[in-house]
């Protein structure tokens, strides 16, 4: 009945870990600890879907029972699933009693990894069918210390000492982490080749339980089955143990472990009418980066879960993992005869169950997790290290840091679509950031032509992928965006109550242009009765784009009802929020103003122009009171990371802006507040969320006539006249720059690049640009953030406008293109301004991109 496991495990074993033979109470060791991998995999699903209180009782339940039980084998991995859980709320939150017990359990699981290498080192526990023993926790360590690290440097007031023991850490688990990443290299194509065999001869046996957790395994045959009885019980549990663990792996791959009404054949199907999300393909109504209200075909499903999580008909962990016994424990003698006589009443597996065209199940759940876990922190690492400025960069490489962006997003990228595991969906979530997050780490606007993804015509299908070359992992960093949809519908449909996911489906989707689709998925997640958001600071998270989003779609009500909500959901900006929510009733007075809204009388259009002055007056000059450390209320407000004191960025960029006006206002005394207001504040925060690139050309076109409310009379692309003028008060210089700086950026984005570049260059560029001497240029007070992003977007411009002309020369781009690049950088490093890191990481991103072609 058992022949073939004797073959099973020689396959698979590429070192000579071989345990003894018959040392039952050794394999016993190595199930549970396997059996303790997969509990702690359920528990991190639990954050996943925002259960995290359910994922914590699972362990403690856990960590009692061990203790109760009096075994002298540690946990190791239960300490580090629980730092897991406390890191992700404390780094969504950076709430100061959460960063502290996040870095004390992490603390505790960086000793229980080493004391559990050590045991596993002592007692020849071979778990894996590569690595020695005792690898799976060094692993777990350099995990635990690499979280531990992050979360000392995010400590707010954080000593000199406290930092040098964060970096020290950081160095330790890069080391760590490199070493092992280097094993994996070494073994990856005789692994994936032996998996193939296994895979095979699974097929062909009549093996009814997979022995691939457990390296060594001699198991019987049918004669030995047949001749002797002493074995039997020890041997048929054994078996039962194995197929327990088998289940736990199989229902956490399909989704279904944490009790969710997954439809496993649905979790990567690629094409489905149901999705939010489209995907373009050649010749099928292609994307244009929201130039249209065309759908992206084809679709991907993510089912909509409008229902509480029900309990499977079979759940492991409360059942079956509460079975999970010792391999001595004796079956009663009619179990044992029935077994024999019957295989299934072992509740054993066969081969023909097994989802033929996958490799996930042949693959050992401590191999899947050292794989997995080393690809997602060296890869996490390898990006942040390279996103340090380089003179930085090379201070750190002296020490033996060195980061390498493509290696690092590769890494990740295999991590999300091969793992079905917490490794491979939070690859997915740093991918997610570095995409689509509110900094842009990355410049898809620089792209020759060709490699643009609306002219890709062949789109790899990553559904059900178990292994993907690097050919193909260089395919997907050429146009990312085409690809993210796809490995996010699958985590969507697996985890449906969590607001994370959301959020990040959301942004895919106004990365799109589809930003009208994102606000109404959003809405209806929050809307449904169902919905409960346990993490506050996802759910912030989630209000905050979805405030911005309502303000590209100009609904600028919803937009600042958001922004309002945030002051009691949030602490990081709250004077960000409430000058937001004002520019957006400055907006909607505006729109009024313009005709572009229209009323059935003139009262109650009147009626509505005072209510928006009114509420524009209130949050603008509300919103520098919640400055920390500012003005009377400085020691009874508290801003910043963690409800701190520290100002930030946002705080000092509001605190600029107020200080105009109030300066306005003391110049003309008698005017309202609402026509003391120069350009719209709103569309000047769009900017810096990338919202002219998200926008659809309706959408475009609106922004431009809003805009050109402010402008001096008989001035370009303003909506004054000396007949006829909406402004009481003159635009100044200054002011004409910001709105001319953003109708030019409009102008390229509804395709008049021309056009643009005339008005950027003439009534922006050269008010501070005096010649070609990179140095040469007039320092801007009022507006600092101009210097460099009006460099950085003239590289832009000449990009796209060179690189549309027949024939263009490469390098010859390249190098004017860099110019311009270097100029920004250049005056981006002279003096401090507000959001001068923002600044910075954009064209860092542009110059690598552009060096990346040039080079190739």
């Amino acid at each position: 009945m058992l022949r073939g496991l004797r073959k099973k495990a020689s396959i698979l074993s590429l070192t000579s870990t071989t345990s003894d033979e018959g040392d039952s109470p050794k394999y016993d060791k190595i199930l549970k600890q396997v059996h303790d991998f997969e509990v702690a995999l359920k528990a991190m699903d639990y954050l996943l879907d925002d259960r995290t209180p359910e994922g914590t009782d699972l362990l403690k339940r856990k960590l009692k029972e061990h203790q109760n039980s009096k075994s002298d084998q540690p946990v190791g991995i239960f300490h580090l699933a629980l730092g897991v859980m406390e890191f992700l709320e404390a780094t969504l939150g950076f709430e100061p009693e959460i960063m502290a017990k996040a870095h004390k359990t992490l603390s505790e699981a960086e000793n229980s990894s080493l004391e559990n290498s050590k045991y596993n080192t002592k007692h020849h526990l071979v778990t894996s069918h590569i690595y020695p023993p005792g690898t799976e926790f060094q692993v777990t360590n350099a995990e635990s210390t690499l979280l531990n690290a992050l979360v000392m440097l995010l400590q707010e007031n954080n000593g000199v000492m406290e930092s040098a023991k964060a970096l020290y850490k950081l160095r330790k688990a890069y080391h760590t982490l490199d070493s092992v990443h280097k094993k994996i290299k070494e073994s990856e194509p005789v692994f994936n080749k032996n998996i193939a065999k296994l895979k095979k001869t699974s097929l062909k046996s009549n093996l009814s339980v997979s022995s691939v957790d457990l390296p060594g395994y001699t198991g019987l045959d049918n004669s030995s089955i047949s001749s002797s009885t002493s074995s039997l019980p020890q041997d048929l549990k054994l078996i039962k143990d194995l197929e327990n663990v088998f289940q736990m792996r199989k229902s956490r791959i399909e989704g279904t472990n944490i009790g969710n009404s997954i439809d496993p054949q649905k979790v990567n199907l690629f094409a489905d009418s149901t999705s939010s999300f489209t995907i373009s393909r050649k010749g099928s109504a292609l994307f244009d980066k929201g130039r249209s209200n065309s759908p992206l075909p084809p679709k991907i499903s993510i089912p909509k879960e409008k229902t509480p999580p029900t309990k499977p008909e079979r759940d492991i962990d409360e059942d079956d993992e509460d079975e999970f016994s010792d391999a001595f424990e004796t079956l009663n003698e009619s179990e044992l005869t029935g077994s024999i006589a019957d295989t299934s009443n072992v509740s054993i597996l066969t081969g023909s169950s097994v989802d033929d065209s996958s490799n996930y199940l042949h693959v050992s759940t401590v191999d899947e997790f050292i794989h997995s876990g080393v690809q997602l922190c060296f890869g996490i690492l390898q990006v942040v290290l390279s996103l340090i400025p380089p003179a930085i960069g090379r201070v750190l490489s002296i020490v033996g840091f060195k980061g390498d962006r493509d290696v690092g997003l590769k890494l990740l990228w295999k991590n999300a679509i091969t793992c079905r595991n917490i490794h491979g969906d939070l690859a997915l979530l740093c991918l997610l950031i570095f995409y689509d997050g509110p900094v842009q780490f990355v410049d898809s606007g620089f792209q020759l032509p060709e490699n643009a993804s609306e002219n890709i015509s062949s789109i790899m299908d990553l559904s059900s992928r178990t292994t993907i070359s690097d050919s193909e992992l260089d395919k997907i960093l050429q146009n990312p965006d085409i690809y993210i949809p796809q490995v996010l519908s699958k985590v969507r449909a697996i985890f449906p109550h969590n607001a994370l996911w959301v959020l990040q489906e959301g942004r895919v989707l106004a990365s799109h242009g589809q930003s009208d689709k994102a606000v109404q998925m959003m809405q209806e997640f929050t809307d449904d009765p169902d919905t409960k958001i346990q993490m506050q600071q996802s759910e912030a998270l989630l209000i905050f784009d979805r405030a911005t989003l309502y303000s590209f779609n100009h609904r600028f009500d919803e937009a600042a009802e958001d922004f309002i909500k945030l002051i009691d959901l949030n602490s990081w900006c709250r004077s960000a929020y409430l000058y937001m929510a004002g520019g957006c009733y400055v907006a909607k007075y505006r729109m009024i103003k313009l005709g572009m809204i229209k009323y059935d009388t003139e009262e109650l259009k009147e009626q509505a122009l005072k209510e928006y002055a009114e509420k524009a007056e209130k949050y603008i000059k509300l919103a520098p009171t919640y400055v920390p450390n500012h003005g009377v209320n400085a020691t009874n407000r508290k801003g910043g990371i963690g409800g701190g004191n520290k100002q930030l960025p946002f705080d000092k960029f509001v605190l600029r802006k107020t200080k105009q006006l109030e300066e306005r206002q003391a110049k003309y005394p008698n005017l309202p507040f609402i026509d003391t207001i120069a350009t719209s504040p709103i569309h000047e925060l769009i900017y810096f969320w990338n919202g002219y690139n998200r926008l659809t050309k309706e959408q475009l076109e609106m922004s431009l006539e809003i805009l050109s409310y402010s402008g001096a009379a008989n001035s370009e692309h303003s909506a004054n006249t000396d007949d006829f003028n909406y402004m009481h008060i003159t635009e100044t210089k200054d002011e004409a720059m910001i709105r001319y700086f953003y109708q030019s950026i409009i102008l390229r984005s509804l395709g008049k690049v021309k056009e643009g570049l005339n008005l950027l260059d003439t009534k922006v560029c050269c008010q501070f640009v005096t010649s070609d001497n990179p140095f040469k240029f007039t320092r801007l007070n009022y507006s600092p953030y101009l210097c460099p992003t009006v460099l950085y977007e003239k590289a832009m411009f000449v990009w796209l406008l060179k690189t549309s002309q027949p024939g263009f020369d490469v390098k010859s781009v390249v190098e004017e293109t860099k110019n311009w690049l270097k100029k920004a950088n250049m005056v981006s490093d002279v003096g401090d301004y507000e959001l001068s890191n923002r600044t910075n990481m954009r064209i860092k991103a542009a110059t690598e991109k552009v060096d990346q072609i040039g080079n190739f």
